[in-house]
């Protein structure tokens, strides 16, 4: 660190005689993680303006600005100083990232399915461009592949890291707007989890919409996972956003002696119905409804609001379904099933729907059912339904890609950025404290080699020349998968 100070020092010295320059450090760093961003060789007090630009999977381009007064030594800092005006407020050396926002206002949210994205960041003075930099931000480590999924009914991808032992493995489960989630899936990955983003409606050869999804589906996708040579069948869990946790949820509570450990992110507490014109289930087993769903007290596909400049806010709605009392109750997910560890993530200002208060529902029913499973629930009181990976661009209004409709997600993207920073290291925490029980952790980095170490046998995991188990190399796996 005392190495690193003086050389910026030096550095500053330098560029005070020349044209302005950036400073990151790294220029190359992971996706969760925060970076130093510096300008020097300003004149003092002279004011200028940062621009940050990326364009995603779909050529759509993001961007974000900050404008800065210099220090008397012709600096800018961003883990010092608060930008007078721009896309974030406050001092936040990741603001630049967090705050990008579509130049389209037509655009859903951000995609990448890359295992990196490219970030241009711009000097100005007024209108002049004096310094420019391309920075890239890592999504999935070196030693982790990419296996598209497409065998026996099943469709996702599983990202897999090189290991010389079965590794554990977490299933992820995207909401109602039928993505996978990839981004989350390999961030995970690069921990070293085995790590599935199985998709179940929306993509070729599965359901259209969100309708009557057979649990059959996840059941043999969890078979899958058991029969995986490279998965150790004794530590798989599920990490499941919106719909996807209340499935989680459920998932934990039909097959518990299958699942290990479950993060619900932005859960329901009760089973709700399908996307349809007519009230549908969600879910079947055994071509039943796992029991009758919960109705809120609206109409989805009959409402007038749902314009970009009439955003649906489905919280009171939600809520004042609820008076129902019996019906919800007969809609509650029986938690009290699960034999696991249970980390449950909310927001207070949720608008899609009360995740706090669900999530205050799943631990009060745990009590009353006598349950002794470890939960612990994350409340960020003014985030809304954005809460995800850290530094991710977000947006506070959001197409619904199913319905074609314009929703309020309530937060901000400061507040959710917030809740995302302390929750990802939290998420990655409990899955190594529930999944790798006989292990040691030895660090927080992604991608790191000897990620943990076996005390019984002290092996050491993920080193690449030691990569292939059971005597299968990955060529040979892409040929099973």
């Amino acid at each position: 660190m005392k190495l690193a100070a003086s050389l910026i020092s030096l550095l500053g010295l330098v560029f005070a005689f020349g044209e302005p320059s950036f400073i990151v450090m790294p220029e190359v760093s992971w996706g969760d993680r925060e970076i130093s961003l510096k300008v020097m060789g300003l004149q003092p007090h002279e004011s200028v303006r940062l621009e940050a630009e990326l364009i995603d999977n779909q050529n759509r381009t993001w961007v974000s600005s900050a404008s800065f007064l210099a220090t008397d030594r012709g600096e800018v800092d961003l883990s010092r100083d608060s930008p007078f005006e721009g896309s974030y407020k406050g001092i936040d050396p990741m603001g630049l990232f967090w705050s990008m926002q579509p130049r389209s206002k037509e655009v859903i949210s951000f995609a990448t399915r890359n295992e990196s994205h490219s970030m241009s960041l711009k000097l100005f003075s007024g209108d002049r461009q004096r310094a420019s930099k391309e920075i890239v931000r890592l999504l999935r480590a070196p030693h982790v592949e990419r296996f598209p999924l497409q065998k026996d009914g099943l469709v996702g991808i599983l990202f897999l890291p090189h290991s010389n032992e079965p590794l554990p493995a977490v299933m992820t489960l995207g909401g109602s707007d039928g993505e996978i989630g990839e981004h989350r899936a390999q961030m995970l990955a690069s921990y070293g989890f085995a790590t599935l983003a199985l998709a179940y409606f929306g993509k070729e050869g599965l359901p259209s919409g969100l309708q009557e999804i057979p649990l059959e589906y996840f059941e043999k996708a969890l078979k899958w996972l058991h029969a995986h040579p490279l998965i150790d069948t004794s530590r798989i869990g599920l990490y499941g956003v919106s719909r996807g946790a209340e499935l989680a949820l459920i998932l934990g509570s039909l097959f518990p002696h299958a699942i290990k450990s479950i993060v619900a992110a932005l859960p329901s507490s009760v089973i709700y119905p399908g996307f349809s014109l007519i009230p549908c289930n969600a879910w079947l087993y055994q071509n039943k409804a796992l029991a009758p769903f919960a109705l809120p007290s609206f109409d989805l596909f009959l409402c007038t609001k749902g314009s970009l400049s009439n955003p649906l806010a489905l919280r009171k709605s939600i809520i004042s379904g609820m008076k129902d009392q019996q019906r919800f109750q007969e809609a509650a997910i029986p938690v009290e099933n699960l034999l696991c560890p249970l980390l449950l993530i909310s927001g207070g200002d949720d608008q899609i729907w009360p995740s706090d208060l669900f999530s205050e529902q799943i631990l009060q029913r745990l009590k009353e059912k006598g349950s002794s499973i470890s939960c612990e629930h994350l409340y960020y009181p003014k985030a809304g339904h954005q809460i995800s990976v850290p530094y991710w661009p977000g947006c506070t209004l959001y197409k619904h890609p199913q319905t074609q409709l314009w929703f309020n997600m309530g937060g901000t993207p400061q507040e959710d950025d917030l809740a995302s920073r302390d929750s990802w290291k939290k998420i990655i925490r409990f899955f190594q404290n529930t999944l790798l029980p006989r292990c040691t952790y030895m660090g927080d980095a992604p991608g790191a080699r000897g990620f943990y170490t076996d005390v019984k046998d002290n092996r050491i995991g993920f080193n690449r020349a030691e990569s292939i188990a059971f005597d299968i190399g990955f060529d040979n796996l892409r040929e099973i998968m």
